[in-house]
């Protein structure tokens, strides 16, 4: 019998899941993106943030707290 799988994380997320993959607010979100922080592509006329855009963003932020 073959072992099941792992699932596996998702490659794109929506605004709303990508917001809560890395615990912050849609609307927090949507302030990053229009700062241009993080570029949404698109597909099918549906907005979508790739995991890889939002490791790159969050591996971008400072270690320390902004005094």
């Amino acid at each position: 019998m073959a072992e099941p799988r792992a699932p596996r994380p998702p490659l794109a997320y929506s605004v709303v899941e990508a917001a809560e993959a890395i615990g912050i607010s849609a609307s927090k979100l949507e302030q990053i993106i229009a700062r241009g922080d993080i570029a949404p592509r698109w597909i099918d006329g549906k907005r979508i943030l790739t995991a890889v855009e939002l490791l790159a963003y969050l591996d971008s932020l400072p270690f320390d707290k902004p005094e």
